[in-house]
């Protein structure tokens, strides 16, 4: 085979596909501009808006090589600045394939559609002097307050849409810590102005913005997990080594700027929790910091009372003692107890249970907590269910409930203490027995009815589900059999009592006495003495 050269080189049809490579949107467009004008020393710039024509007016140095204009990735800045931003040289070619009209000093010229492809242009005398650098074409909307504004905020140069002044203010504040290495401010922060905020997802709670003048960048990396609702901004300096990623430059390079950028944010966001009085920070996240060399306090104490009360329906609350902490609460895990109902009979304990001395008080405690001091609690080893004389078993809804007379329930601790107590509703795990259709049995007392609502009864059997109807349906459908096994349990013409007296309650304040016979009829007697026999109507047959 004989030896072959081959150079790189630019394929002419790439400027065929200017308006596709480098135009993007109406946003891309603005930014591209008022990076052009701040480059060239501009302080300001004026937009206009009038007869479907876009007019851009900055006061900058104005264009000294015309040729450079359609020069794709010659961007004709000095040194400084090329190793400071590292301008790609496409600025102008946002705007193909429009027809732009350019006028700086005593220069004109006017690109065609075509001449962004290669057709000649001639460049032409002004009859005034420019001084800077006028742009006009058309556009496919007006380049409007509400478009221009938000790059406007943070690009660091006064701007004028037509007439208005759109507001400016720095992207971080004094508080912001300069980084050489990479060439940025950078400010952790709890709150953002509506104008950060423009910049944001809502997919994110905790956010890195990095700000190229006027254009904003947000990372999705973040220095940890756990949800701090805390902002990150990143401000760059005139000279930095962080780049955009071309063409769209929305993203960032992951150079070796980056990772200095990611590294001086770590430092940073640790340093801003090491300033707080107090931090909820993961266990994790507090030896990260330690590795960095930056020593934080333990996080505050973050816990819930019970074991259940995550759920949307609190079911039976517990009594919270006055100037309760999390070191006289007892730590509840399914690993170290003797069934998977034991977190529930647990929780039920503490809300319903009557204790002589000293409470009992479940809490759990998120995992990502555990490795502070505070969280080496007792835990909670064995709970244990006694049941008394059965009275009253009744299948409903998706389980079964069963009556007893005497519900007892006893809680053994890692430290050797034991809790126990008498309480109207605990739940039982069938789960072993392979004949039952469903795990647990909700196991209640008579006082259960007058202690413990409908509403939390129905949690354990499983309360809502969004497959079904709505809440207040479910509910009411649930109540309904609970009415007739607490009926059953009162007696077996409980319900045909209740149905009676529902119906009777609007002669309450009349009648002594009725009597119902055999062929349907009534006879009331009244308070002052008057009887009513009342037939079965002669039709009803």
């Amino acid at each position: 085979m004989n030896e072959q050269i081959i150079s790189a080189k630019v394929n002419p049809r790439l400027l065929t596909k200017a308006s596709r490579l480098f135009t993007g949107s109406i946003d891309g467009r603005v930014i591209e501009i008022l990076q052009n004008a701040r480059r060239a020393g501009a302080t300001e710039v004026r937009i206009t808006n009038k007869n479907n024509l876009v007019k851009v007016k900055d006061n900058g140095s104005g264009i000294q090589d015309f040729h450079k204009l359609l020069d794709l990735g010659g961007s004709g800045w000095d040194e400084k600045l090329e190793a400071g931003e590292d301008p790609a040289g496409v600025g102008l070619f946002c705007l193909a394939p429009r027809q732009v009209t350019i006028i700086s000093e005593n220069s004109k010229l006017i690109i065609s559609k075509h001449s962004w492809t290669g057709t000649p242009v001639t460049v032409t005398k002004s009859e005034n002097y420019i001084k800077g650098t006028i742009l006009e074409f058309n556009d496919e909307k007006p380049w409007d307050m509400d478009i221009v504004e938000k790059h406007a905020i943070f690009a660091g140069i006064r701007v004028i849409v037509d007439g208005k002044y759109c507001h400016s203010m720095p992207f971080c504040s004094n508080s912001a810590v300069y980084y050489d290495k990479p060439g940025c401010r950078i400010e952790v922060t709890k709150d953002i102005s509506k104008y950060h905020s423009l910049w944001t997802s809502p997919v994110y709670y905790d956010r890195v913005l990095v700000n190229f003048h006027g254009q904003v960048i947000q990372i999705d990396d973040f220095p940890n997990k756990s949800r701090q609702s805390l902002s990150i901004l990143v401000d760059i300096t005139d000279q930095t080594d962080i780049r955009l990623m071309l063409p769209a430059r929305t993203r960032l390079v992951e150079n070796q700027a980056y990772k200095q950028l990611m590294a001086a944010i770590e430092v940073e966001y640790y340093r801003y929790f090491q300033r707080q009085k107090s931090h909820t920070l993961y266990y994790e996240d507090y030896l990260r910091a330690k590795k960095l060399g930056i020593e934080l306090q333990e996080a505050q104490p973050q816990f819930r009372v019970g074991l259940l009360s995550g759920d949307s329906t609190e079911p039976v609350e517990i009594a919270i003692p006055k100037n309760f902490k999390v070191t006289n609460g007892y730590l509840c895990c399914n690993a170290d107890c003797n069934d998977d109902t034991a977190e529930t009979n647990a929780h039920l304990l503490a809300a319903l249970g009557e204790f002589k001395d000293k409470s009992f008080i479940p809490v759990t405690i998120d995992d990502g907590y555990m490795g502070y001091s505070w969280t080496k609690l007792p835990k909670v080893t064995k709970v244990e269910v006694i049941k008394e004389n059965e009275k009253l078993r009744h299948s409903m809804y998706c389980g079964e409930i069963v009556c007893f007379d005497k519900l007892t329930i006893t809680v053994q601790a890692s430290n050797g203490q034991t809790f126990s107590s008498n309480v109207d509703m605990a739940v039982f795990d069938e789960s072993q027995d392979k004949s039952k259709w469903y795990e647990h049995t909700i196991c209640v007392t008579k006082d259960a009815r007058k202690h413990i609502s409908s509403e939390s009864i129905w949690f354990h059997f499983g309360g809502y589900s969004d497959e079904g109807d709505s809440y207040d349906t479910q509910l009411y459908d649930f109540e309904k059999e609970l009415d007739e096994f607490w009926n059953e349990l009162i007696g077996p013409y409980e319900t045909v009592r209740q149905q009676l007296i529902r119906k009777l309650s609007p002669l309450y304040e009349k009648w002594q006495k009725i009597t119902i016979f055999s062929d349907e009829s009534l006879e009331i007697v009244f308070k002052d003495g008057r009887r009513q026999r009342v037939n079965r109507p002669a039709d009803s047959d």
